[in-house]
Formats: C-alpha cells, sequence, structure tokens
C-alpha cells in the first residue's frame, strides 16, 4: 500500500521513509491527516503513526546526548592517559640519567692541580 500525498500537480507514491528526517515524516504524517479529516475518513492509522515518530525522535535525541557524554567522556580519558604516559616517560629518562651520570667515574687522565700554598 502507497501513501498518496498531494503534489503541486496531483499525486504521487510516498518514498520510503528512509529518506526522510523525521521533522519532515511528520510534516507529511500531519498533511496526510489533514487531508483524511476532510474527506472524513479513519485518521487513526496516521495518530499512531505520529505518536512513533514522536518517540523515535525522543530515542534518537537520547542516544545523541549519551553518545556525547560518551565522546566527552572518551576524549577525557585519553587526555588523562596521554598525560600519565608522559609523566611515567619523563621519570624513566630521569631514572636512566640519573644511573648512567653516577656509574661514570672520573677517568685518570684528569689530573688534579696542586694545591696553591699561601706565602
Amino acid at each position: 500500500m502507497t501513501l498518496q500525498l498531494p503534489t503541486h500537480n496531483g499525486t504521487h507514491p510516498q518514498k520510503s521513509t528512509d529518506s526522510f528526517t523525521i521533522p519532515q515524516q511528520k510534516e507529511r504524517l500531519e498533511n496526510l491527516l489533514y487531508q483524511k479529516v476532510q474527506q472524513g475518513e479513519d485518521i487513526s492509522p496516521c495518530i499512531e503513526a505520529l505518536y512513533y515518530l514522536a518517540s523515535k525522535q525522543t530515542t534518537q535525541d537520547q542516544l545523541q546526548v549519551m553518545w556525547a557524554e560518551v565522546i566527552k567522556e572518551r576524549s577525557a580519558f585519553n587526555s588523562l592517559q596521554r598525560v600519565i604516559i608522559t609523566a611515567f616517560a619523563i621519570l624513566g629518562m630521569i631514572a636512566f640519567l640519573n644511573g648512567t651520570f653516577r656509574s661514570v667515574k672520573p677517568s685518570g687522565a684528569v689530573v688534579n692541580p696542586p694545591a696553591v700554598q699561601a706565602h
């Protein structure tokens, strides 16, 4: 069954509902509802479809809010992870360099200058 919606030059079959946004689908259903009311036809399927679209829009809005929260949390976690990794890398370099400098002993070629005696 295809829905016949008014256009500029008559009627045409409705396209797949996936190709329209929810507000566009609601507008089309409202137009069809108005048409059916004027013709005295049963409007209960249109009312049910409008309730469904309202519910679907609410669900999509909730999912978008939840997804934004997930992205925000993931971003914060990634930032914290980078800070911790950087801190451990710096501490590792300090420990490595500290160990390197402690293990280096002065070579025997370096002679201590004689102490200057005061006269």
